[in-house]
């Protein structure tokens, strides 16, 4: 059996694998989910987050598993996951990326974003946050969601912390570079458009790539086909 660590995007927290953990614990899997600093319902300081709050909390939780993980990381979380396994590469079995970011050596999020079509967002410079604009938040992340599940998600979003996006990776061919890589690509994504994510896991090598005719949130839209590629 495995141990899955579940490492969520911006604006969100651990809830949004509430459908996904029973799915995987009914097979025999031990799952784990965090709220990173500043998000969920960890009450950090958004001044206080960084790119490292963020990792020392993932490999935290990496190096206290029984063996190696699985380490899943969505959207703003690729990068999470992917500083993380610079630190334990050897305590990740495998890392996958849904519909996730995959910065590169030298990247931070806030320069792979630039001039890309995203989420609608005030950006708060004194209180170093980014709120999402109301009326956009389930037409971008929850398209394809019930109306149910896109409203009850929708009530739990956050500002989210800025500092993160501005810290660069720091990434060795030694480390990271020797994890296996899986990304899952969602077609239907208002928030990470496709095309964008396809440019990003071309320029990398991935063991594979599985594709989902999804949002950006299949844990919510399509929970029983994304635990399927997740056991697969």
């Amino acid at each position: 059996m495995s141990t899955y660590v579940l490492v969520h995007g911006a604006w969100q927290g651990r809830w949004i694998w509430d459908k996904v953990v029973p799915l995987l614990e009914k097979e025999g899997h031990t799952v784990i989910t965090i709220d990173l600093p500043g998000s969920g319902n960890d009450q950090t300081s958004p001044q206080e987050v960084t790119l490292k709050s963020y990792t020392d909390k993932v490999f935290e939780t990496v190096v206290q598993a029984k063996g190696p993980v699985i380490l899943v990381g969505h959207s703003m979380g690729g990068a999470v996951i992917t500083q993380t396994a610079e630190y334990c590469s050897d305590k990740i079995e495998r890392l996958i990326y849904l519909c996730a970011f995959v910065p590169q050596n030298g990247q931070c999020l806030g320069n792979l974003t630039e001039g890309k079509e995203g989420p609608k967002m005030i950006v708060d410079k004194g209180k170093k946050t980014s709120t999402l604009i109301d009326e956009h938040i389930i037409n971008t992340f929850f398209n394809e969601c019930s109306e149910y599940d896109a409203i009850k998600a929708k009530a739990k979003v956050r500002p989210q912390p800025l500092l993160p996006f501005t810290q660069e990776m720091k990434l060795t061919k030694e480390k990271y570079d020797k994890v296996p890589r899986i990304y899952v690509e969602t077609t239907k994504d208002h928030a990470i458009h496709i095309d964008f994510q396809r440019k990003m896991h071309r320029q990398l090598d991935f063991e594979k790539i599985i594709s989902m005719d999804a949002d950006h949130s299949p844990f919510l839209s399509y929970p029983e086909e994304l635990v399927k590629h997740l056991l697969n």
